[in-house]
């Protein structure tokens, strides 16, 4: 017999032993100290670890901070489900509409 396992972080990441209300989007979680060690993993965990984790967090962080403060931003879909396939996916592509703060100009992005 051979047996197969397989381990997804989003569930690790869900796991409502270890964040309150798991399914919703809360940023806070990860104020003060953040999460126990190996509760949450994207990059996975201990000696192992991706190297390029702080990179990457840097990258998104400066990403999000000229997304957040150049555009307004609305979900064209404002109820659109999640499915999880083993992660999470949004049913519809999430599809949004942006505008910028400075200039009259809409951009669509699928």
């Amino acid at each position: 017999m051979i047996l197969q396992l397989y381990w997804s972080a989003s569930s690790t990441h869900r796991n409502p032993e270890c964040f309150q209300d798991p399914e919703k989007f809360d940023p806070a979680r990860f104020e003060g100290t953040g999460p126990a060690p190996y509760t949450y993993v994207p990059f996975g965990g201990g000696p192992r670890m991706c190297p390029g984790k702080e990179y990457a967090r840097l990258e998104i962080l400066v990403f999000m901070h000229n997304l957040v403060r150049r555009f307004r931003w609305e979900k064209l879909i404002p109820d659109e489900k999640i499915i999880v396939d083993p992660i999470l996916i949004p049913a519809k592509q999430l599809p949004i509409r942006l505008f910028h703060r400075q200039k009259n100009i809409n951009t669509r992005i699928h």
